[in-house]
């Protein structure tokens, strides 16, 4: 399945015109949840044939045309969390199939390439609607374009895969109203590969937006002093502010969406809900509009240790987002209640707990500067007793490997590489930091720097997706051991995130879930993308590229090197994509932006509990941050049985 993904991806710039399944109904009559059917007939709905588009979605269901009704239970952990409901609604004009080895229409009808791949046609489908009702066409793909993406104050800069190869943005043109055109000055082989990650997650804009509702907050076209007394009236310093928070689905249930379900209250509830979508444009091959299932819950939980009691307890129904992997035997255990069973999809590669180190971390000039040296990275992972921690943290599966894709995939550099510095070898790393001038040590046996200073290190760790607090305590030990005082600090998601963006952050761990997709999304190993996207690999990277130099710190050669290839994979066929990733992954692992630990288990979002009257959920799933999943495995298909 590796072979095909990567086959798939790589040369979808083959891909001129796709549309998932025939129309549904043909000759035949749709078919609606029996609320909806009460709501027309007490007028306040219009019929289903006249809210769904003249080619719906068909949505192939994995084991049966399923049955309406129902309520989907879920847990998150609070606001910060929202790409919980990100990822149950994968709301993009493509997105991946269920093995993530193709990109399928979903709100678009199809897309065509020229044969320079330069220009890119998008075609919308006739007679889709918001979820109040209005017509979803080219416009509002314009209004994110002209007055969002070309918004300086919205969009202080732009996107990589929206640049042409001077860094202008590239052209939107609207055709007609259900055909839009993308012009680059350089080929876009991997067009519909970005346009499936643009569903506005990581507070970012979907690249479609619901222009008659949101023009309301937008100077272009509400005069500016009544936004900016709307702002005022919310509490917000900015008409930015307010925009941004009115465009978000989750923060804004009065704001229309394409997804099969809406949200009802907000992600900062402790109860956020989203109800099934009357104007969803997506069918089952008998002509059932869907969703089958009427809401999802999703219950706040303060940690995920309770989170985890809970889905032991069978009170989810189908949850895999922060399932600790340490409980996978008790949860196998409790399958003998007959209330769930368990699933598992493990991930395509990388690491499933990095460190990854600051580069240009500034608040302490000697620590720093340490970290920004790749022998003292080096050291650091030759430190590390990966053994022990996959037999304590992982289960005993795994393997210890580097951020690099999975043996098999075309994009894997080589063992060499997948392995490299991660032999446990203390005296190894003694000697390198021995090497760097860290010679003296205190009374404690810490190393002091040339400032006199103890060097100390802190791990910040967000307890969520997998046991990385205890990663990171033995990862604390192994590097005392050689010296190096560690602190691990425990930190709530959201603050974490922004001390990341504000380059506060010396090391954390996270798990590398992007080396299937090196060149496209939010991928870690391009400085150019937010740092709220990516780990603390070097935020003043981020700000030196987007102030043009003027801020910040300039990237090194192999982050250079990186972004050129990143470039060049954007560009080319799958031939020069393979050989362009595969360098750079050979730079990644030498340089160890970030320290892999164990890898290719099913630690991060890999462990499913399933409510067993929950139907139509794959057994088998492309699991990865860019397939969205469990978004990837068509969501509006699950439904239970009654």
């Amino acid at each position: 399945m590796l072979r095909k993904l990567a086959i798939a991806l790589c040369a979808c710039w083959l891909l001129t015109l796709t549309q998932l399944g025939p129309a549904a109904a043909q000759g035949g009559k749709y078919h609606e949840a029996p609320a909806l059917a009460e709501q027309v007939k007490a007028g306040k709905l219009p019929p289903v044939e006249q809210r769904l588009p003249e080619q719906p979605l068909v949505v192939p269901v994995v084991e049966k045309i399923g049955e309406y009704g129902g309520l989907w239970r879920r847990a998150f952990l609070g606001p910060a969390d929202a790409n919980n409901y990100v990822r149950v609604v994968y709301d993009g004009l493509f997105r991946f199939t269920p093995d993530g080895a193709d990109i399928e229409p979903k709100i678009a009808l199809g897309a065509k390439a020229s044969a320079d791949f330069k220009v890119w046609t998008i075609l919308l489908r006739k007679g889709a609607r918001w979820s109040d009702g209005a017509p979803f066409t080219a416009d509002d793909i314009v209004f994110w374009y002209k007055d969002v993406l070309l918004n300086k104050d919205l969009m202080p800069t732009l996107p990589t895969w929206t640049q042409n190869a001077d860094g202008t943005a590239m052209k939107v043109e609207k055709v007609d109203d259900y055909t839009v055109q993308f012009t680059y000055d350089r080929p876009a082989t991997l067009f519909l590969s970005e346009v499936a990650n643009q569903d506005g997650p990581d507070q970012s804009y979907a690249m479609f937006l619901p222009a008659h509702y949101l023009k309301q907050f937008h100077p272009a076209y509400t005069p500016k002093a009544d936004v900016d007394r709307l702002a005022q009236a919310a509490s917000f310093k900015s008409w930015t502010q307010l925009f941004f928070t009115k465009a978000v689905p989750y923060q804004n249930p009065e704001r229309p969406t394409m997804a099969a379900w809406m949200p009802v209250t907000r992600v900062s509830d402790p109860v956020f809900t989203v109800r099934r979508n009357p104007y969803y444009i997506g069918v089952d091959t008998a002509g059932n509009q869907l969703p089958y299932i009427d809401e999802i819950r999703f219950t706040y939980f303060a940690d995920q240790q309770a989170l985890n009691l809970a889905a032991i307890a069978g009170d989810f129904d189908m949850q895999a987002r922060h399932i600790q992997m340490t409980n996978y035997p008790v949860l196998k255990d409790q399958e003998k209640t007959g209330k769930y069973h368990v699933l598992i999809w493990p991930t395509f590669g990388g690491s499933d707990a990095v460190v990854a180190f600051n580069t240009t971390y500034t608040a302490d000039p000697a620590i720093g500067k340490l970290m920004a040296t790749k022998d003292f990275r080096v050291a650091l992972s030759y430190a590390i007793n990966r053994d022990e921690i996959k037999e304590s943290v992982f289960l005993g599966l795994g393997e210890a490997r580097q951020a690099v894709p999975a043996p098999g995939h075309p994009y894997f550099p080589g063992k060499e590489w997948a392995t490299k510095y991660t032999e446990f070898n203390r005296d190894e790393a003694n000697k390198m930091l021995d090497a760097l001038g860290l010679t003296t040590r205190n009374p404690q046996g810490i190393r002091l720097m040339a400032n006199g200073k103890p060097a100390t290190i802190e791990i910040s760790v967000v307890p969520a997706f997998g046991a990385w607090p205890d990663v990171a305590q033995l990862i604390a030990k192994d590097w005392e051991a050689v010296g190096i005082k560690t602190v691990v600090q425990i930190r709530e998601r959201a603050l974490h995130t922004q001390m990341r963006e504000s380059n506060q952050l010396m090391t954390e761990i996270w798990n590398e879930d992007t080396t299937a997709f090196p060149f496209t999304g939010g991928a870690k190993f391009d400085p150019r993308n937010s740092p709220l996207q990516t780990l603390t690999m070097g935020p003043l990277y981020y700000r030196w590229l987007t102030s043009g130099g003027k801020e910040g710190v300039e990237p090194t050669e192999p982050l250079k090197r990186i972004m050129q290839l990143i470039d060049t994979g954007r560009s080319v066929g799958h031939d020069g994509q393979v050989q362009a990733a595969q360098e750079l992954f050979r730079i990644w692992a030498d340089n160890v932006f970030e320290v892999g630990t164990i890898g290719l288990t099913p630690m991060v979002q890999g462990v499913v509990v399933v409510n067993s009257k929950l139907h139509n959920v794959p057994t088998t799933l492309g699991n990865d941050w860019p397939l969205r999943t469990p978004g990837n495995a068509r969501t509006e298909q699950f439904f239970f049985a009654k």
